[in-house]
């Protein structure tokens, strides 16, 4: 039982860098991290779909492109690129409708993400407006494999967040897996 420990504390060192709880406001503030969004046209089922699809395309060409470890400086730097792969996601999905894209300091209502509660504030944001953006909005981190270091169970209230260091939580956060109850 103590290597399994051990070999569980040396994987979530490996995948969960050290991050104090409290810092996500400060990281997502400060463009370390960045807030992403993605406004359907509207709220028929083929819209929200291809809300997701372009969400899918801009985080895959982000991926892609050389980064330096700050969202906000790398996104600004390749807008034009996170640009062309919303725009072009959308017209081969069918979509000739305006798609606008925009990088700034935006007002954000409190949001919860992955259980955890991020204070309202204003925050930078990479916004991604569909047609007449009256749909449901998509939103996250612009970087989808930050959330590995989101494996939480929810907010205390404030700044606080709770870290789960379950397995349950692990698999969750990198497989999507969900142990049956009692497991």
């Amino acid at each position: 039982m103590t290597r399994l420990f051990a070999a569980f504390a040396a994987l979530l060192q490996l995948l969960l860098p050290a991050l104090p709880a409290q810092d996500l406001p400060g990281r997502l503030r400060s463009g370390q991290w960045l807030r992403f969004h993605v406004i359907a046209h509207d709220d028929s089922q083929e819209m929200q779909q291809l809300k997701l699809t372009v969400r899918d395309a801009v985080q895959a060409c982000y991926a892609s492109l050389p980064t330096g470890g700050d969202m906000l400086a790398d996104a600004a730097l390749h807008l034009p690129q996170l640009t062309d792969a919303a725009r072009q996601a959308a017209t081969e999905a069918g979509f000739s409708g305006p798609v606008e894209v925009t990088l700034g300091m935006q007002a954000f209502d409190a949001r919860t993400l992955g259980g955890v509660t991020v204070p309202a504030g204003t925050y930078p944001a990479l916004v991604i407006r569909l047609g007449d953006a009256r749909g449901q909005n998509w939103w996250g981190l612009l970087d989808p494999e930050t959330s590995l270091e989101m494996a939480v169970i929810g907010s205390t209230g404030g700044d606080a967040i709770l870290w789960d260091w379950s397995w349950q939580a692990l698999l969750t956060a990198l497989f999507g897996w969900v142990l049956p109850s009692g497991a």
